[in-house]
């Protein structure tokens, strides 16, 4: 039994009971899943997730179980495509979307997924059905390099001696949804091989919102006298319609509204990864991974504009650049297009390829050290990324559905072309002593160092060199003196390195909107961030009872924390800066349990609940045009104030029943508390509300290699909302649209239906 919160749908064929909790171990307290180290030595509330739950819950993907089931986890509808979710974890952001302040890091099979860009995490890349494990690493786990400000996300695929058989689904419903999986492993004395194949498709619950996305796996492996070798392929092909959040007054009118169209995101995305251990002595291991991953992420905008006519050429349409110098738009004669009020809209488009080469490698020592249990690990990972971005803007003009259709005239102060590489190295180590059979100290620390280089290929401007380097320590002691009592103490520290796209947008005076416009700016400093962790757990079973609980107390404060400023009438539109220091901290508690009902009959409950208090800790002035307590439009931020979109608390619910005659069924309970809008760090209006949802899962197992299946979202159909911005709706809408808050709208009802097979 893993020692997440991952109580959900059980098979409904008979199962052995599993380990207790305290004896599960945990694969991934460094990023090449080597440590292989038990429960009790671990001074941190690590959540895991296996195969089976991922399988058995029938999620969309890896994001949306994670925010279903996971403590600690909530999720923000930005963009309101599902595969495409600002996820956070105590009030830190994984997140696809450029402009969000990431706070975890993800790796896979020990390759880092977070984009050298932005450092955001793209949802829709991560092949969900090949995966065999997951580990939720709280805190400012220094072992996991750049990005772990609040946790990491260490995942681990399949493979054909890890999971043979085949396995298939197939599910429909509402939105025209379709969801069909499909996997295989097969293994000999010495090599297996596994395939998984993924394809989505649907409409979309919102007006213009269809979403496909296709994913393919491989594994070959090897094993051998204690030697493993694993060659995985991975490719990913996307397009995801994110029409975001609309106006509040015109979203209680029609709730599948749009507020402009079109917002496209393509994405295609390999990666191919090798990877290895193999003994070295009876105590040591020694393991390695090698990577080349590549990701071309093309988007496309539609947005209102105000176009202005020339000022020295009457007559003539213009754009003005940020200082106000306006230039004549041309055709592609190189006439000079008339102005008419028809051009009401333009069409943003962005281009950015990025391939990522690295290697790492890692020794495992568990020898005793004086005469007590040790386990040793010295690591080091280099990678140099290689970013390609351009963008351009185009005239158009917004039709009656405030749909942009373009006219085909380039901007002329709107095109960008800037090149960046980036280089990280990390070298680190960690070690796990017994101070005693029961009580175990843990040291680690690592180095990181980062470079980025701006080359502009339109000019000089943004040309540039950068470098930042930092030591982050931790130290932790956990003591288990009975399987039903322990407890652990951790600190630990971590950084991030500002990225490409926040260095080029640092300026109160000249925004820029994202991801469309970059400006010379000065540099930024890197984040830092230190975390407090207490708790106490255990596990108790008899009698076909198994109870498993924790309960952790946690302080994150990040010191020069990067966050994202909207500045304009639009939410895009503003800049990176350093604040000072921000800081999170909260309770989380979960409850899990297990009862036997009979042979093959059983009870499953899980709880869980956080509450989060995320502040600003320095105060600080922000541009804020579209606030309407804005005085000259800004807003005073004072210490003590709430981050925008992080809710005061999470509270998760999860009971299921499986029966001896094939049938279970689960309910499941989400419930997030309010939250802020961006846009109003100042706290000085409304926040938005919180909500409850409530999704069921039913399941027959017709045959024993044949199951069928029905899921409900939101089952009473709540009209809630993850998000909230402030902006404009005036020009586009009307001066009746008067309010300034935007929301992203949870999805409504949604029921689907499906067969299962497995061999």
């Amino acid at each position: 039994m893993g020692v997440g919160l991952s109580l959900l749908l059980a098979r409904a064929s008979a199962a052995e009971e599993p380990a207790p909790v305290y004896q599960s171990v945990v694969t991934a307290t460094t990023p090449l899943h080597g440590s292989r180290l038990p429960r009790d030595h671990v001074p941190a509330n690590v959540q895991s997730v296996t195969a089976k739950d991922l399988s058995d819950h029938h999620s969309l993907d890896l994001s949306t179980f994670m925010d279903e089931a996971v403590g600690s986890v909530s999720s923000n509808s930005v963009q309101g495509n599902p595969l495409q979710p600002d996820l956070q974890y105590r009030g830190f952001a994984a997140s696809p979307l450029l402009g969000t302040p990431q706070g975890l890091s993800m790796y896979l099979d020990g390759v880092r997924l977070n984009e050298p860009f932005g450092d955001t995490i793209n949802w829709d890349l991560v092949p969900t059905g090949a995966i065999r494990s997951v580990n939720l690493i709280p805190g400012s786990n220094p072992i996991f390099g750049l990005n772990t400000l609040g946790g990491a996300l260490s995942l681990e695929t399949k493979n054909g001696f890890s999971d043979p058989g085949v396995e298939g689904s197939l599910l429909t419903g509402s939105w025209n949804r379709k969801l069909a999986r499909v996997d295989g492993g097969a293994h000999g004395d010495k090599f297996g091989v596994f395939a998984a194949a993924q394809l989505f498709d649907e409409d979309g619950w919102r007006d213009l919102s269809p979403t496909r996305a296709e994913h393919a796996f491989l594994s070959a492996a090897y094993q051998n006298a204690g030697a493993t070798a694993d060659l995985t392929l991975i490719s990913a092909n996307t397009r995801l319609t994110g029409n975001g959040a609309l106006p509040e007054q015109q979203l209680a009118l029609d709730r599948s509204a749009i507020f402009t169209a079109p917002d496209r995101t393509e994405n295609q995305s390999f990666m191919a990864t090798l990877r290895g251990e193999r003994p070295l002595a009876p105590r040591v291991r020694v393991s390695g991974t090698a990577y080349v991953r590549t990701n071309r992420t093309r988007s496309v905008n539609g947005d209102q504009r105000d176009w202005a006519a020339c000022t020295s050429a009457p007559g003539v349409l213009c754009s003005a650049d940020d200082s106000g110098m306006q230039t004549p738009v041309l055709d592609r004669a190189g006439a000079q297009v008339p102005f008419s009020d028809a051009y009401d809209g333009a069409l943003n488009r962005t281009d950015t390829r990025q391939t990522s080469t690295g290697a790492s490698g890692q020794v495992a020592v568990d020898a005793p050290l004086a005469e007590r249990e040790n386990h040793l690990f010295v690591g080091t990972q280099a990678a140099q990324s290689r970013v390609r971005f351009r963008s351009q803007t185009t005239v158009g003009s917004l039709d009656s559905n405030r749909v942009t259709a373009d006219a085909g005239f380039l901007d002329p102060t709107a095109p960008i072309a800037v090149d960046s590489v980036v280089n990280d190295l990390g070298l680190y180590a960690s070690d796990t002593f017994a101070l005693r059979q029961d009580l175990f100290l843990v040291l680690s620390g690592r180095f990181n160092l980062s470079t980025l280089s701006l080359a502009d290929q339109l000019g000089d401007e943004l040309s540039g060199d950068h470098s930042f380097h930092r030591f982050n320590p931790a130290a932790g002691l956990s003591y288990q003196p009975r399987p039903w009592l322990g407890g652990y103490v951790n600190y630990g520290e971590s950084s991030r390195a500002p990225t490409a796209v926040e260095l080029t947008c640092a300026s109160p005076t000249d925004p820029c909107r994202l991801p469309n416009a970059f400006v010379a700016d000065p540099p930024l400093n890197q984040v830092r961030a230190r975390t407090f962790e207490a708790g106490v757990r255990g596990v108790y079973r008899q009698d076909g009872l198994l109870l498993d609980y924790d309960l952790t107390a946690f302080r994150t404060t990040n010191s020069d924390d990067i966050l994202f400023i909207s500045s304009g009438r639009v939410a895009n539109q503003g800049y990176f800066s350093n604040v000072g220091e921000t800081r999170r901290q909260g309770v989380e508690a979960s409850l899990k349990g297990r009862q036997r009902l009979g042979e093959r009959s059983r009870l499953e409950w899980a709880l869980s609940y956080t509450l989060l208090d995320a502040t600003f800790e320095t105060p600080f002035t922000a541009l804020s045009a579209t606030h309407p307590g804005a005085v000259n439009g800004s807003i005073d931020v004072p210490a003590g104030a709430r981050i925008p979109s992080v809710p005061k608390y999470i509270g998760k619910v999860a009971v299921s029943v499986v029966t001896a005659f094939g049938l279970s069924a689960g309910v499941n309970v989400v419930a997030n508390g309010n939250q802020y809008f961006r846009g109003d760090e100042a706290n000085l209006l409304a926040p938005l509300p919180g909500y409850v949802v409530v999704n069921l899962r039913v399941a027959y197992q017709i045959a024993r290699p044949v199951s069928i299946f029905a899921l409900a979202n939101n089952l009473f159909n709540a009209h809630y909302a993850t998000f909230g911005v402030l902006g404009d709706a005036t020009d586009v809408l009307g001066a009746a649209y008067d309010s300034r808050r935007f929301v992203g709208p949870g999805a409504p009802l949604g029921a689907w239906g499906g067969v299962e097979l497995r061999y």
